[in-house]
């Protein structure tokens, strides 16, 4: 893995020198919302979208990405670095095909990733492959599963060799496969104890690689298969005791830490509370203060509960309109932009967002990227409450969901129609 130091290192210090963001610009006529993830290492970005109404994307990073379309039937990545205007298109097979006029690699790098994606499906590993195997089956889009990448990898060697693609293109996706070759081999049965050494090996490269997705991956499944061949159970205790004692590497002993305790309190596949004990390491041994300020946020006494009736009653005389939203529920932000056009068109109605996240931080990165439609008067954190009837009157399930009510303060509609319809307009109109 040392090969790669040296560039990914002058790509570090070329990307940090000056103003970090990279604008996505879809060229296409297709009117369709386009799910993407940028996932960076600060922070795990949730999903975001490029909807029919706004086809400019801006993103904030300091390092390579390869901005992912999570659409299972055309995930392929595009690959831009810091200050590079990035345009696409959906292509007639459903693809991505994108350019940056002031590289001219980026073309041709996105041929790569597609005849990849045709030929030998997506670039993934083993576990995940298998989660969503039923349903390529069901779109007949199953493909043997090469735990090695051969061709892959014979691919992005030749393209390399004939300069189709860029040096940075090459080492993220080198990189890449590398992660999930060993990946795949904690997977076995038996795990060859080489697989854990090349890993371990890999650390001195580490503030370089960490940059890569499928590296960080490869981090969270190496500290769960020691603990698994130390013959330890797999709780947050022993994976923040782990990050801590066994990996000296600070920026991956940082990552593990944060994405550990992270998890445990915000995630709702997490079945397990965060003990004082772990947060006490997490605290002790993890040096970046990023990492600490968000966990500290989330670790903080919620404010008050909040009383969506009391809120009512504050609007009597006028039209609520109440959004239940998350972070990471991309059908919510997608409609955003309707309901933005919305409160313009009725300055009249209120419109009120309460996110049911469970970290503090992600709902308030998430407001900061909405300014213009979210601010601290109509977007608050809903907490849990025995005293709130309303809220329990309201049932709230699925998300996005829409509550209108009357200038009485009674509810008019408990799941009114999308900011994005027709309908909402003419039930505005009707109570107005």
């Amino acid at each position: 893995m040392l090969q790669f130091k040296t560039i990914f290192l002058f790509l570090w210090v070329a990307t940090v020198s000056y103003s970090q963001e990279i604008v996505l610009k879809y060229k296409g006529e297709k009117q369709e919302n386009i799910p993407i993830v940028c996932r960076q290492l600060k922070f795990l970005n949730e999903p975001t979208v490029i909807s029919e109404k706004n086809r400019i994307l801006t993103l904030k990073t300091e390092t390579p990405i390869a901005i992912k379309c999570i659409d299972f039937k055309k995930e392929t990545p595009i690959f831009a670095l810091p200050n590079e205007i990035i345009e696409f298109t959906i292509n007639e097979k459903g693809l991505i095909d994108y350019s940056c006029k002031t590289n001219q690699y980026r073309q041709l790098e996105s041929q790569f990733v597609n005849t990849c994606f045709e030929n030998y499906g997506k670039a993934e590993n083993i576990s995940n492959y298998n989660e969503l195997k039923q349903i390529r089956l069901l779109n007949k889009m199953i493909k043997y599963f090469d735990p090695v990448y051969l061709k892959e990898q014979k691919s992005l060697e030749d393209y390399y060799k004939n300069d189709k693609i860029s040096k940075e293109f090459y080492n993220y996706f080198k990189t890449m496969y590398w992660s999930l070759i060993r990946y795949n081999e904690l997977e076995n049965k038996e795990i060859n104890p080489l697989t854990f050494s090349s890993i371990e090996k890999s650390f001195q490269d580490a503030n370089e690689l960490i940059i890569v997705d499928e590296y960080r991956d490869l981090l969270q499944n190496y500290v769960l298969k020691s603990l698994k061949k130390e013959g330890k159970t797999i709780n947050l205790h022993n994976q923040v005791t782990f990050a801590s004692t066994a990996i000296e590497n600070q920026k991956i002993k940082d990552y593990l830490l944060y994405t550990f305790i992270n998890f445990t309190l915000n995630s709702r596949e997490s079945k397990e509370k965060a003990d004082q004990a772990s947060i006490d390491v997490f605290r002790k041994n993890c040096k970046d203060q990023e990492y600490l300020n968000a966990i500290n946020l989330d670790l903080q006494p919620k404010k008050i509960s909040f009383i969506l009736q009391n809120m009512i009653d504050k609007y009597r005389g006028q039209l609520v309109l109440v959004d239940f939203w998350a972070s990471w529920c991309k059908p919510c932000r997608e409609e955003f932009t309707s309901e933005k056009k919305l409160m313009e068109k009725y300055p009249d109605v209120i419109f009120l967002f309460l996110s049911v996240d469970k970290s503090t931080s992600a709902w308030e990165k998430s407001m900061a990227q909405y300014p213009d439609i979210l601010n601290k008067d109509n977007s608050f954190l809903l907490s849990k409450s025995d005293n709130d009837q309303l809220l329990k009157d309201i049932n709230l399930g699925p998300i996005p969901r829409y509550v209108l009510f009357g200038k009485n303060g009674l509810m008019i509609h408990k799941d009114a129609p999308r900011p994005s319809s027709t309908e909402i307009e003419t039930l505005i109109q009707k109570h107005l």
